[in-house]
């Protein structure tokens, strides 16, 4: 639990030269401005007003999702390379003594 909220933690949270934590203006701007242009482009009669918060949510909701995957993927790998049948083995390992990786 504690890699899960560290690694979620570090989208909003980042960390200065000296190691103290603080937030991380440079991620929220630009998020801001990319939910701000989207909005901006679109007529005022064909969004809702909460849309724009909706759309920021979500952004910093999937950028949290894909560090909470890239902490946990290598864990994810080896759980699912015990499952993985025979022949799809035989034809990876085929493919990497070809020197197609």
């Amino acid at each position: 639990m504690r890699r899960a909220t560290y690694a979620a933690s570090r989208t909003v949270i980042t960390r200065n030269d000296l190691g103290k934590a603080r937030l991380n203006t440079s991620y929220l701007l630009r998020t801001l401005t990319s939910v701000a242009k989207d909005a901006a482009s679109t007529p005022y009669w064909r969004r809702r007003f909460g849309e724009p918060f909706s759309d920021f949510g979500s952004t910093i909701g999937n950028d949290v999702g894909i560090n909470i995957l890239h902490e946990f993927e290598p864990g994810i790998q080896r759980l699912l390379k015990n499952y993985t049948p025979k022949f799809v083995m035989a034809m990876e390992e085929h493919r990497v003594y070809a020197g197609q990786r």
